[in-house]
């Protein structure tokens, strides 16, 4: 059976917000290349633990500990809130983390680990 959702979803929180009139708004998440792969492409915003989209969020840069999150003017996002990021290609969390975590629902406000899983690469 095929998922219909990403089985590898790193969390992460908005550490800085900030919105400048004359540019888009700026996010600092703290998940950066230490936490997530981005060997084939930067990882994706899928949503908030809250389960609220964020149509035209994008990542557009990843340094060692953060990554650089886009907004539309539009959109709001608060320190500490926390961000549902999808990545491009699972292979490289493997070598990064020797076990990962199982949780059981991962997009809940509040998700529970059951489990983890080690990992052989």
């Amino acid at each position: 059976m095929r998922a219909t959702h990403p089985r590898t979803a790193p969390r992460a929180h908005g550490v800085q917000s900030r919105r400048v009139a004359s540019r888009r708004g700026l996010a600092l998440l703290d998940a950066g290349k230490r936490d997530v792969p981005s060997d084939l492409d930067l990882p994706l915003v899928l949503q908030t633990s809250e389960g609220r989209a964020l149509p035209g969020a994008r990542v557009v840069a990843l340094n060692d500990q953060h990554a650089r999150l886009e907004l539309p003017p539009e959109l709001e996002l608060a320190v500490g809130e926390v961000v549902l990021l999808g990545i491009s290609h699972p292979c490289t969390a493997f070598d990064r983390w020797r076990l990962l975590p199982e949780v059981e629902r991962a997009r809940d406000r509040e998700p529970r680990v059951v489990g983890f899983v080690a990992t052989v690469f």
